[in-house]
C-alpha cells in the first residue's frame, strides 16, 4: 500500500509538472483569421505564438508570434491601448515608457514607436529611425503604416514594419521586426500582407 501511494504521488507530480511545462510552450497559430482582442489578422504562413511569460514587455492583451525565434523575428499584435498608457508593458519606473495620447498625428505615432522600441532594446546605444510614413486603411478605418530601422550596439540590426490605427480614443498597432537582412527579408512579404489586411472586428 505504501508503494502504491508513493507511485501515485510521483504520478500526480509528473502530471502537474508536465501541465506547467505545457503552459510555457510555443503553440501553432492556426491558418485563417485570428482575432486578438478585436483586431482580426489573416494568418499568412506558419507562425508560433510565444508564451506570454517569456515576454516581459508584452501587454497582457497582446500576442507575439515568431517563425525562427523571438531573437530573430517577431510579429506583435497590440489591441486597444487606452490613452495615457504605453504600447509595451511597463517593466520598471526607472525605464518609463512613452504614453499614447488620443488624436496623435501620424508623425507623432512614428515617434512614439521609435521611443518605445529604444526602451524595448535597452537605452544603451540603440538608434531607431522611421521612414516611409504612408496612409493605410484598415477595413473601414483610416490609419498609417511606416518602416523602421533599429541599430543596437550589443546585438544585431533589426528592421521592421508598423501599422497603426486610432479608433474611439484607443490605439491598435501591428508590428513586424526581424534581424536584418536575412530574417527580415525572408518573412517580410507575409508579415506585411498580414498588417495590410488586418481590420477591427465589428462592434
Amino acid at each position: 500500500m505504501i508503494r502504491f501511494r508513493n507511485a501515485t504521488v510521483v504520478l500526480i507530480i509528473a502530471i502537474v509538472a508536465s501541465g506547467c511545462a505545457a503552459v510555457e510552450q510555443y503553440s501553432l497559430v492556426p491558418h485563417g483569421s485570428r482575432q486578438v482582442g478585436n483586431v482580426v489578422v489573416p494568418v499568412t504562413g506558419a507562425w508560433n505564438k510565444v508564451p506570454g511569460r517569456m515576454l516581459a514587455y508584452a501587454r497582457d492583451d497582446a500576442e507575439v508570434w515568431t517563425r525562427e525565434g523571438v531573437l530573430l523575428d517577431r510579429f506583435i499584435v497590440i489591441p486597444g491601448v487606452p490613452e495615457g498608457q504605453p504600447i509595451f508593458a511597463q517593466k520598471a519606473e526607472s525605464a518609463a515608457l512613452p504614453e499614447f495620447q488620443g488624436g496623435m498625428l501620424p508623425h507623432e505615432l512614428a515617434e512614439l514607436t521609435e521611443s518605445s522600441i529604444v526602451k524595448l532594446f535597452g537605452e544603451g546605444n540603440t538608434t531607431v529611425s522611421t521612414d516611409n510614413l504612408r496612409p493605410h486603411r484598415f477595413g473601414e478605418h483610416r490609419g498609417v503604416m511606416f518602416d523602421f530601422d533599429a541599430i543596437t550596439s550589443a546585438g544585431p540590426r533589426y528592421r521592421g514594419v508598423v501599422g497603426t490605427v486610432q479608433v474611439d480614443g484607443k490605439l491598435y498597432l501591428l508590428m513586424y521586426l526581424a534581424v536584418y537582412p536575412y530574417y527580415f527579408d525572408k518573412t517580410l512579404a507575409d508579415a506585411t500582407a498580414q498588417i495590410e489586411a488586418a481590420r477591427l472586428a465589428a462592434g
